[in-house]
C-alpha cells in the first residue's frame, strides 16, 4: 500500500466520511442538527477545551503522576482512559440534560454521537492529515499504520454512537446506571488499547480487538433502535 493510497483512506474515514454524514444528515432532516452540533460541542468543551489543557498543565507536572508513569503503565493506562471517559461521558449528560431534553428520541442519541466521534475523528487525525496531504510531506509512518488509524477513527464513531445512546437513555429514564455502564465501556476500551500497545502487539491485532469492541457497540445501537 502506497503513503498516498494509506492517507486517503485515513482522510475518508477520519474527515471526509463523518463530515460528510453529517452535513446528509442536517440537510436532509434538519431536527437532526442540534444533537450533531451539540455533540461535536461536547467533544470540544469537555476533552480539547477542559481535560487535555488540565492533563498537560496541571497534573502531568505533578510528581506523582510522573512515578506513576515511569513505575506503572497499566495503571496510567487506566487513569488515561477513566478521565476521558468521565469526562466525554460526562459531558454529554449535562449537554444533553440541560440542552437536548426535547430531543430524546434514539435517533438523537445517534446524531449526537455522530456529531460527537466526528469531531474527534476530523479534530485528532482529519485535520493534521489533509495538512500533510496538501503540503505533500512525508512522514515515514509505514502506510498499515497510516490506514488503519483512519479506520480506527470510524470504529471509535460507533462506539462514540453507542455510548450516546446510553447516556440519552439515563437522562430520558433518570437512570444513572445507563451513564455508569457507559464509563465503564468506554475506560474498559481505553484500557485495552493501551495495555495491547504496551505489550507490542502488530497492529491489525490492536484494531482488529477494536473492531470487535464496535461490533459490539453496534449490535447494542441497533437492538435499541429496533425497540
Amino acid at each position: 500500500m502506497s503513503e498516498l493510497l494509506s492517507r486517503l483512506i485515513a482522510l475518508l474515514f477520519s474527515c471526509i466520511a463523518p463530515i460528510g454524514v453529517s452535513v446528509w444528515l442536517g440537510l436532509q432532516r434538519n431536527k437532526f442538527l442540534k444533537p450533531i452540533l451539540f455533540g461535536a460541542l461536547t467533544f470540544i468543551v469537555f476533552q480539547i477545551l477542559t481535560r487535555i489543557p488540565l492533563l498537560q498543565l496541571v497534573i502531568q507536572p505533578m510528581p506523582w503522576y510522573s512515578l506513576m508513569s515511569a513505575a506503572n503503565p497499566y495503571l496510567t493506562g487506566l487513569f488515561l482512559g477513566f478521565t476521558a471517559a468521565l469526562f466525554e461521558e460526562g459531558g454529554r449528560f449535562i449537554i444533553m440534560s440541560l440542552f437536548l431534553k426535547k430531543n430524546s428520541r434514539i435517533e438523537d442519541g445517534i446524531a449526537f454521537g455522530i456529531g460527537h466521534g466526528g469531531a474527534e475523528a476530523t479534530l485528532l487525525l482529519g485535520i493534521n492529515t489533509l495538512v500533510l496531504l496538501i503540503m505533500g510531506i512525508d512522514t515515514g509512518d509505514p502506510a498499515l499504520y497510516v490506514a488503519a488509524g483512519g479506520v480506527e477513527r470510524l470504529f471509535a464513531m460507533i462506539c462514540h454512537i453507542a455510548f450516546s445512546v446510553m447516556v440519552l437513555e439515563s437522562v430520558k429514564n433518570k437512570n444513572l446506571w445507563y451513564l455508569v455502564l457507559a464509563v465503564a465501556l468506554h475506560t474498559a476500551v481505553n484500557l485495552a488499547a493501551v495495555v495491547l500497545m504496551f505489550y507490542r502487539l502488530p497492529v491489525l491485532w490492536i484494531e482488529a480487538f477494536i473492531g470487535v469492541f464496535a461490533l459490539c457497540m453496534l449490535l447494542y445501537t441497533v437492538l435499541v433502535f429496533r425497540k
